[in-house]
């Protein structure tokens, strides 16, 4: 899953590492899907001014202002924060999937009943419908469990996004 993601600009690293076993955060998130939209064009960067901890001119700036703009990522809007640095987890990362599945017009019907997984209930209820549909088109819960509230390492990461691109944005 690895080499998938660095082989289709998915994901990287940094100074020639790639961290699997590292934490990913709420702007990687942003950047991986940024990155495979081929990172458009930004041309709206009130993320910047709508959240504090966004920066004009970082390395996540263009990719947390495309994610905002079109929905995929919301920030909280009481804090004024995007997340910067906070590392994601699993039920947020696969609800940022289902906004962009839902932008780009992919499948965001399928459901799947996790209800015989030891942890279901500790799905808070604001994700709910999207880690059904995760969990529907196979991207969490592989392993009988989901950890909704667990943070996504960097190697999770790339294993949702293989599943990710080849079982709803190549469907």
């Amino acid at each position: 899953a690895v080499q998938y993601v660095y082989d289709n600009g998915i994901m990287s690293g940094g100074n020639g590492l790639f961290k699997p076993n590292g934490s990913i955060t709420r702007e990687q998130v942003a950047t991986t899907l940024y990155n495979l939209e081929k990172s458009p064009k930004v041309d709206d960067y009130s993320a910047v001014d709508a959240f504090k901890d966004v920066k004009a001119d970082d390395w996540y700036e263009d990719a947390v202002c495309w994610a905002f703009n079109t929905g995929v990522a919301q920030g909280n809007p009481q804090t004024k924060l995007f997340g910067v640095g906070t590392p994601i987890t699993r039920e947020q990362l696969v609800t940022m999937l289902y906004n962009y599945s839902e932008k780009k017009g992919y499948d965001v019907e399928t459901r799947g009943d996790y209800s015989d997984l030891a942890d279901a209930d500790a799905v808070s209820n604001w994700y709910v419908d999207a880690m059904k549909w995760g969990y529907g088109v196979g991207l969490i819960g592989g392993n009988g469990k989901l950890n909704p509230k667990g943070n996504t390492t960097r190697a999770q990461m790339a294993s949702m996004m293989k599943q990710f691109v080849e079982n709803v944005v190549q469907k």
